[in-house]
């Protein structure tokens, strides 16, 4: 499932900020949320039928944010992690609040061209160093291209340089830096349609 992989690849991010133990419950309601929306941007990696890796791409970040304004989805969310059902620290609670504030605030910075987002790339730890994540950057960005997507960006924090990596060698280029409560960013951005197949 790929609420695992992400809990297993994130692992230390995870343990900042939900308590031991944490039911997987808002990864599962957002994720559900874009699935059922968005559904078109969610790629995943086989071994053997076993889901090894994911990406998720979404062509607009506005009409994410937009949706779930609309749905009340947001509204949600938020009541869901006031009252526990989401299980962070409640010393962490208030930053998640504030870094997501954050990212969609600073959202359209460093675009040149529409707002489509690579969200998350995630493989699973025993299946890492295959070169997965870069197969599905690059199926991703061919979904971009086909539905006329003029640029993609996505922020990654500067220490994964395993991550930059894979995004350099696809064809990403660091465009700026952002911050959050956590620290730095690297803000990256590629055109879809130059790149090749």
């Amino acid at each position: 499932m790929a609420v695992s992989i992400f809990t297993a690849a994130f692992a230390d991010e995870h343990r900042s900020r939900f308590r031991e133990n944490a039911r997987p419950s808002a990864l599962l309601d957002v994720w559900t949320f874009l699935q059922r929306h968005f559904g078109s941007g969610f790629l995943g990696a086989y071994d053997q039928e076993r889901l090894v890796g994911y990406a998720l791409f979404v062509c607009s970040l506005g009409s994410v944010q937009r949706k779930a304004t609309v749905t009340g989805e947001i509204f949600k969310w938020a009541l869901r992690a006031l009252v526990g059902r989401y299980d962070f620290q409640v010393s962490a609670l208030a930053r998640v609040v504030r870094n997501k504030v954050y990212f969609f605030c600073g959202a359209q910075r460093f675009r040149t061209h529409g707002d489509a987002q690579l969200l998350n790339v995630a493989v699973d730890p025993a299946a890492q160093g295959r070169g997965i994540a870069k197969v599905l950057v690059r199926a991703g960005l061919e979904a971009m291209s086909r539905q006329g997507v003029p640029e993609v960006r996505l922020e990654v924090r500067p220490w994964n340089t395993a991550a930059v990596k894979v995004y350099e060698r696809t064809g990403w280029r660091e465009v700026g830096r952002t911050r959050d409560l956590d620290g730095e960013w690297v803000v990256m951005t590629v055109t879809p349609s130059l790149l090749s197949p």
